[in-house]
């Protein structure tokens, strides 16, 4: 954060002084892209670990200044996954970097490119053994549908309701052990960040787009329902959450009027702010809330727009199509508790005492995609 030198004279120009609120650190990055012209193309990024910290202190709280003695783990409000040193270089198996990777030792190294072995070989344990904290596994295939032997993908018509090859799209994401700790010094430096990010004068860089509904190139062939009722390009979203654990901690000092209105969209106003005197509070009162496993699912069309201008033109759609023009979300939780605990001196927290016992629970919804056409 920046701020101008109020002892600068009136004649020599502002001086400005900055202060770092907050670190963010992370380990064992690793990106793989394999590609085999437009019919296949992978993606894999992972990490090992990753946290958060607490830096100086933050309008005015000296919360974390360096006479203060705090320790270190008090600062960490974020943590993920494992630490390199005791997790090894497992994220560097298979690659130029590993000495025992097939070219490292003289032999041709064997890719998979197809889908079906890719999915049995790059499990979610797999990825989670590799990294620990995060694991993306994007895959795009383009498989050709007909029975000749060649194809020319190169020149595939985009404005064809169902191409004759076959696409699929899938991105799995998985977090590892996650461990929030929302205490009063780091709330206020999320908000902060939050704030500065909202009180500006420019225009924003993105706007909405507007639905707009343009007319349909004419009522849908047998053929071009035969082609839709074969196969759907669709896009899968899965995001996987392992081991959660947020805390909510009594706060220690609030300075939240005077970011609350700028988040909220009010200007804010220059009036001085009243900083309270930091004071760490021993044992600290906490609310935990705990899960086992977050599953969310998504799925969409991949050409949604030509879809449903076909599928809304029919008077009485397949079921199977009508599914496919809904957007269908799926959100699975496993293991969820909530319960109040307490956090003492050395930093550690008592054992839960149980508000919510453990259940678990399942939500499904779905979302008509382009609703202005139906």
């Amino acid at each position: 954060l920046t701020d101008t030198e109020s002892e600068s004279s009136y004649y020599s120009p502002q001086k400005v002084k900055s202060r770092e609120v907050l670190c963010l650190e992370q380990e064992g990055i690793t990106i793989e892209v394999l590609m085999m012209g437009e019919p296949f193309f992978n993606c894999q990024i992972g990490f090992v670990g990753c946290r958060a910290l607490c830096l100086k202190g933050i309008m005015g709280v000296r919360d974390f200044e360096e006479n203060l003695n705090r320790r270190e783990e008090d600062a960490v409000f974020f943590s993920c996954g494992d630490n390199l040193k005791s997790k090894g270089m497992t994220y560097l198996t298979n690659s130029l970097f590993d000495y025992r990777s097939p070219e490292n030792n003289g032999v041709k190294a064997e890719f998979i490119l197809d889908s079906a072995n890719h999915k049995e070989t790059y499990t979610e344990i797999v990825g989670m053994q590799r990294f620990g904290a995060f694991y993306m596994d994007y895959l795009y295939t383009m498989e050709n549908s007909s029975s000749e032997g060649s194809q020319d993908f190169s020149v595939l018509n985009t404005e064809e309701l169902v191409p004759t090859a076959q696409e699929t799209s899938m991105k799995r994401l998985v977090v590892g052990p996650l461990d929030i700790r929302l205490h009063s010094s780091a709330v206020h430096r999320i908000l902060k960040m939050v704030t500065c990010a909202m009180d500006h004068e420019y225009e924003p860089y993105c706007k909405p787009q507007q639905e707009t509904t343009e007319a349909c190139h004419g009522p849908a062939t047998p053929e071009e329902i035969s082609r839709l009722e074969e196969f759907i390009p669709t896009r899968l979203t899965s995001v996987t959450l392992l081991q959660v654990s947020v805390t909510v901690s009594m706060a220690e000092f609030n300075l939240l009027h005077a970011l609350i209105p700028v988040i909220l969209g009010y200007k804010a106003t220059p009036r001085p702010v009243s900083v309270p005197v930091f004071q760490p509070l021993h044992p600290l009162p906490s609310v935990q809330f705990q899960v086992e496993r977050v599953n969310f699912d998504h799925s969409e069309p991949m050409y949604g727009p030509e879809l449903v201008t076909t599928v809304s033109s029919l008077s009485q759609p397949p079921e199977n199509l009508l599914h496919h023009c809904y957007a269908h979300l799926y959100l699975k939780v496993f293991g969820f508790q909530a319960g109040l605990t307490c956090q003492d001196r050395t930093g550690s927290f008592l054992p839960l005492i149980s508000i919510i016992p453990s259940f678990s629970t399942a939500i499904y919804g779905k979302l008509i995609q382009l609703p202005a056409f139906w």
